[in-house]
């Protein structure tokens, strides 16, 4: 059972203040000693040094109802509050222990009081939202408040320490993100922005790398099939006689266009601008990276050039306007949403148009090159930089999915 008493130090005492008499001596009794907490577990103590300072003429010893302060003093009743919410804080202290079955001292009790205060997740999440938004990162800004906005919910508003994210934790996230209707991709997604922002924390030394929960907790994804197009299907889109339709024969063109410069992002397509290319070369800022990406045009996407040009005197392709300012990063987010779905609906009726079954997006140029260039190629080096990717280790990640062909050709050369 533990005890709880207020005591005065009669070491430490603080001068700051003293009275002085006509003589300029201190008088006697004026001197200010400081107020420690004294906590008893088995008549052994531990003292926790209090933030006030009193004279001995305003202690009370042998306080009632937990008033050591009396009323003579000025502030007697803030320091009193004080006393009683430290008195209050190691009581919850010893209930967190039991609790968790740790032994309880008055030593234990007292290291638990003296830790730092720790930072709460979903506070330090919202605050790195707000610098993503800040430097114009809209697209990342609306998937880093998506899984904040899953976790309040989970939650139910209510925020936690980092400390409580542990394996068990996310093991019930994961859970309710299940009975939510999320696909695995999609959970797997939301944990890797929760393992990006428990990162960030430690980067800033608001908590120990030694506690982080990922170490330990995996999650599985669907190995989800991208869809890519041979070069035969791909050949028979470039046939297709779209002349009487201008807009579906411009999505046909800006799908070649980015087939043909090594899968060019539709982020990317949308923006080029005919200062984009500068002798004979396609030289570009990407959208995702921010960096800087240049490759020598070819005779075909030199062809698709040839036809546009003279049409709009900024854009390359006819989906942007020289009339608008897209130097609003959330305009140019959502301008760039909703000619991507524009596409995708087009690309399905050229799909159906050349014969094709495939469910062909935006994302299926770029998917297709990548194949085709594997099995072209065994420099993975230099499909990473043609890509575009950062490293060799995300372009191995990216062709992945396209395995199962390496799996029917050993096959085949086993089984001839």
């Amino acid at each position: 059972m533990a005890s709880f008493n207020v005591e005065l130090n009669n070491k430490e005492i603080n001068f700051q203040e003293k009275e002085e008499s006509p003589d300029g001596k201190a008088k006697t009794g004026s001197e200010e000693y400081n107020l420690f907490l004294r906590i008893t577990v088995n008549r052994k103590h531990a003292r926790i040094k209090l933030n006030y300072a009193v004279q001995k003429k305003h202690f009370n010893p042998n306080p009632k109802e937990y008033k050591y302060i009396r009323a003579s003093h000025p502030k007697h009743s803030v320091i009193n509050q004080h006393i009683d919410n430290k008195i209050q804080e190691a009581k919850d202290v010893i209930t967190k222990l039991e609790s968790k079955h740790h032994v309880v001292t008055a030593n234990t009790i007292k290291a638990e009081m003296m830790k730092p205060a720790s930072a709460t997740f979903l506070g330090f999440a919202d605050n790195l939202a707000t610098s993503i938004k800040d430097n114009d990162q809209v697209a990342t800004y609306k998937k880093y408040n998506t899984v904040i906005q899953k976790l309040r919910n989970f939650r139910k508003e209510e925020d936690f320490y980092f400390e409580e994210m542990d394996p068990a934790f996310l093991a019930s996230f994961e859970t309710y993100l299940k009975k939510q209707g999320n696909s695995i991709n999609t959970i797997n997604s939301n944990f890797r922005t929760i393992r990006a922002i428990y990162y960030k924390a430690i980067e800033k030394g608001l908590v120990d790398q030694s506690k982080n929960p990922f170490f330990t907790y995996k999650l599985k994804l669907n190995n989800s099939v991208k869809e890519r197009l041979t070069e035969d299907e791909i050949q028979s889109i470039e046939k297709l006689d779209l002349k009487g339709d201008p807009l579906s024969e411009s999505i046909r063109d800006a799908f070649l266009f980015s087939f043909y410069n090594a899968g060019i992002r539709i982020s990317d397509i949308l923006q080029l601008t005919w200062d984009n290319v500068k002798e004979g070369k396609l030289i570009y800022k990407m959208h995702k990276t921010n960096r800087v990406h240049s490759f020598k045009l070819k005779e075909k996407p030199l062809l698709i050039l040839k036809k546009y040009n003279g049409r709009d005197k900024t854009y390359i392709f006819p989906f942007f306007s020289s009339r608008f300012s897209y130097s609003d990063p959330a305009f140019l987010h959502s301008q760039i949403g909703s000619k991507t779905a524009i596409f995708n609906k087009y690309l399905k009726y050229i799909a159906s148009r050349a014969g094709i079954k495939k469910k062909i997006t935006t994302h299926t140029a770029r998917h297709s090159f990548a194949d085709i260039a594997r099995q072209k190629t065994d420099n993975i080096y230099n499909l990473s930089k043609t890509l575009g990717h950062s490293s060799i280790k995300v372009t191995e990640a990216y062709l992945a999915s396209f395995d199962e062909k390496a799996v029917d050709d050993t096959l085949d050369s086993v089984f001839k």
